[in-house]
């Protein structure tokens, strides 16, 4: 099991953080300690397996508080420390959130009963989790379709409806257009992932940077040649551990597919194949159907989504026939709005445009079915992209 992180929420001397520090240390425990003041901003910048909080002189603000730490940190197991350890004090922080209750000061054998029970119960929520969470990968079967457009403002969409945590991945690991789109300049990237020895949801969080939106991006590298380091087994490692941690993953990929691509394809809950109507656009989709097959992707995953960006010469109906799927989502040309919102780093941001209303159908879609997810597979891979067969 990964090094499990404690945050400590001081509001009293000092000598009970040097207790915490001491106790978790012997348990193997990394600490982290903050006051109540800036705990809301602690939470944000980092993930925590635990967290313990004293309440104060003021119970009812320590209770909001906690409340507000079980909102923030589902995953996490919280408990409380208090000097007022009456009945009615245990039971309104067990009933507002708590697991445990601890009595100030700290005795060293109580708290190590706690942080054990804490630790075995944040295993168990991430057991539990690790499977929770949809990824979505958006494919064009060719260059210019506005799929970034449409990843990007798809992600902040999903966080701004409430639907929980959401992350978005950049694998165009070329070109990198993500943080570009959302005016980010991220310090680390998903290259991070490829020289760790351990992968664990700590590390990974440490190489995402937070979107004003809520938003968490993991970005492609800054560098051009560190794209290389990123592979099939970093990128499945990478989406295995956002699925656990967030709601949706959106993955935005290049047109080229590339072994980290075909890591996305076989996580994928949501493949969106996106293709205009165009006689090059319809027959590279249907290639990548075929490849899609090949690859034992299973056709439940996969949507059609067919833009106007470009106009085409096909029809709608002939084009579905020859990709042999129908068509999930029409996105409607709105090449005006889908400027703007790249040219200034800012997501549409829910306003009234046609291109921000198939955004919003499409994330109904996503949010609305509840099929069972389809088994992924992916031994073709072996033998198609494994560095081996590519020397």
């Amino acid at each position: 099991m990964a090094q499990q992180t404690l945050l400590w929420v001081a509001a009293r001397a000092r000598a009970e953080v040097d207790q915490v520090e001491t106790v978790a240390r012997e348990l193997g425990i990394r600490v982290r300690t903050c006051t109540h003041q800036d705990v809301v901003d602690v939470v944000r910048q980092g993930r925590f397996n635990m967290v313990g909080l004293e309440l104060g002189d003021d119970s009812e603000r320590g209770l909001a508080l906690l409340r507000d730490l079980t909102e923030r940190l589902p995953q996490a197991a919280v408990f409380v420390a208090a000097a007022d350890s009456n009945v009615a004090t245990m039971r309104k922080a067990m009933e507002t959130g708590a697991s445990d209750f601890l009595t100030l000061p700290l005795n060293p054998i109580d708290l190590s009963r706690v942080l054990i029970r804490s630790s075995q119960e944040s295993a168990t929520k991430a057991a539990s989790r690790a499977t929770s969470g949809e990824v979505v990968t958006i494919y064009g079967c060719r260059g210019g379709l506005g799929c970034t457009t449409l990843a990007v403002n798809l992600a902040v969409h999903l966080r701004n409806a409430n639907q929980g945590e959401v992350t978005l991945l950049d694998l165009d690991l070329q070109r990198g257009d993500v943080a570009a789109f959302l005016n980010l300049m991220p310090s680390q990237s998903i290259a991070a992932l490829a020289g760790a020895r351990e992968i664990d949801e700590i590390f990974l969080h440490s190489a995402m940077t937070r979107h004003g939106s809520g938003l968490f991006v993991l970005a492609a590298p800054d560098k051009v040649e560190e794209a290389e380091s990123v592979g099939h087994g970093e990128a499945t490692s990478a989406l295995r551990l956002l699925r656990s941690q967030y709601r949706f993953t959106v993955v935005d990929t290049p047109r080229t597919i590339t072994p980290a691509v075909v890591a996305a394809f076989e996580q994928s809950d949501h493949l969106l194949l996106v293709t205009d109507l165009t006689v090059p656009g319809v027959r590279a989709a249907r290639r990548t159907m075929d490849l899609l097959g090949k690859l034992e992707i299973p056709m439940q995953a996969v949507q059609l989504v067919v833009t106007q960006a470009t106009p085409g010469a096909l029809d709608l109906a002939d084009a579905a026939r020859t990709i042999g799927k129908d068509p999930y989502l029409v996105v409607p040309n709105d090449q005006a709005a889908a400027n703007q919102a790249m040219n200034t780093g800012a997501p549409l941001n829910g306003k009234q445009t046609a291109l921000s209303e198939a955004i919003a159908e499409l994330a109904g879609k996503i949010t609305g079915g509840d099929a069972a997810k389809a088994r992924r597979r992916g031994g073709l891979f072996r033998r198609i992209f494994t560095r081996e067969a590519r020397a």
